[in-house]
């Protein structure tokens, strides 16, 4: 019998290029080195080929999809195609989710009205209801992340729930920290000394992504509207620190428009990297500028420019709202997914793949007020989410398994 390590490389790669999308998450357990060697692969063209998998929110629902980056130059191709869509065994239309965080496959889901937390593997269809210390508001921000470099085990991860809200008996803003851990099912609260964090004056003005296990937002703070960073978190230490962003916020001055913001949104590359796409919308700017970190941590970042391209070249219109976006990194380019008003004056998404010399878009529809899309990189984990133990004498709580909607 031929050991593994007595193939050839390229004969390796060529192997687990045909690896069925379901059985991916499988092979952590069954080798960990070819494990390592296919999720790295996604990225490369032999998957490319077949085109990469994303989970989309689109209004209230979640769905798979693929993207057949290398056929965005054929007019003939399908290039962007839907998979399964997340939902109950019992009920698939009874899943309304407002937004969700990803992290190393793992879905943390906000369901619409803000009353319920869920977490999902979508690849093993296990999924965790969590509950609230007191309660949930609709302005909550979550993150999902784990702790160490141990991210095979549930008992590992916590969710850091952010609560900005306006007291009224204190006649300012007040923000709270929480922190749930899987290992006891608990809640508590998290304090944060003033030297990483000023609580009461801190807004986070854009959705967070996890990179290693750790989460990282855009935000700003009340008393400078005009200045942006980037918050981290750190779920092994516990702690906040605040990061320099690759471009420079305007001021006062620059602004020609209040309708838009000086807008930035973070995305992920191979759990590795972070990436930051940029836009002076507030100065009707049509320049679209994407950097990708040389070096990221909770506490240092190094930026290197990645992608630079004048929307206005594509004949988009006046302004271009992108809210979420992946890199292509082969190609050099961005999908991005942006909001908008169609010919009837509608609020819709649409996703486009642009470059330095290319725009396609792919998908198109009317969004419902207040829902914005988020397109995200999927790969699948083998995770298993445990179920709660239930004391003697007490009622089991709700339980459901969500369909495996990753074919």
């Amino acid at each position: 019998m031929m050991m593994e390590s007595a193939l050839p490389f390229d004969l390796e790669e060529k192997i687990l290029a045909c690896v069925p999308k379901k059985s991916r998450a499988q092979w952590q357990t069954t080798c960990k080195r070819w494990y390592t060697l296919l999720q790295d692969l996604l990225a490369t063209k032999h998957l490319a080929q077949a085109g990469r998998e994303f989970i989309l929110l689109l209004n209230d629902s979640v769905y798979s999809t693929v993207i057949n980056l290398q056929g965005v130059h054929n007019n003939v191709d399908q290039v962007m195609e839907f998979g399964g869509k997340l939902g109950s065994l019992k009920d698939s239309n009874d899943l309304k989710i407002h937004d969700i965080f990803y992290c190393n496959g793992l879905l943390l889901c906000t369901m619409v009205g803000g009353k319920m937390l869920v977490v999902c593997n979508p690849s093993n269809g296990e999924t965790r209801y969590v509950e609230p210390r007191t309660c949930y508001m609709t302005s909550d921000s979550y993150a999902l992340g784990y702790e160490g470099s141990k991210s095979s085990c549930i008992n590992n991860y916590k969710i850091l729930r952010y609560c900005r809200y306006y007291n009224s008996q204190l006649t300012c803003m007040v923000s709270e920290l929480e922190l749930y851990e899987f290992k006891s099912d608990s809640w508590r609260i998290l304090n944060v000394d003033n030297h990483d964090w000023e609580s009461q004056d801190l807004d986070i003005s854009a959705r967070g992504v996890s990179v290693k296990g750790n989460t990282y937002w855009v935000a700003k703070k009340d008393d400078d509207q005009f200045f942006q960073f980037i918050l981290s978190f750190d779920f092994t230490t516990e702690r906040l620190r605040l990061l320099p962003l690759p471009y420079e916020s305007d001021g006062p001055d620059d602004i020609m428009t209040d309708k838009y913001d000086d807008t930035a949104v973070l995305s992920v590359v191979r759990d590795k990297q972070l990436s930051v796409l940029h836009q002076y919308l507030h100065r009707y700017s049509l320049e679209m500028k994407v950097w990708m970190s040389n070096k990221i941590e909770t506490e240092e970042v190094s930026w290197g420019e990645f992608l630079v391209v004048n929307l206005g070249d594509f004949m988009l219109g006046k302004v271009v709202n992108i809210v979420s976006f992946v890199l292509d990194e082969e190609n050099k380019r961005a999908v991005c997914c942006r909001i908008g008003k169609n010919d009837c004056k509608e609020e819709c998404t649409s996703i486009s793949i642009i470059g330095e010399n290319i725009h396609r878009d792919v998908y198109g529809q009317k969004i419902r007020d207040g829902l914005w899309p988020q397109l995200l990189n999927y790969v699948p984990s083998p995770v298993h989410i445990l179920k709660k133990r239930t004391p003697k004498g007490k009622r089991k709580r709700k339980t459901r398994r969500l369909v495996k909607y990753i074919n």
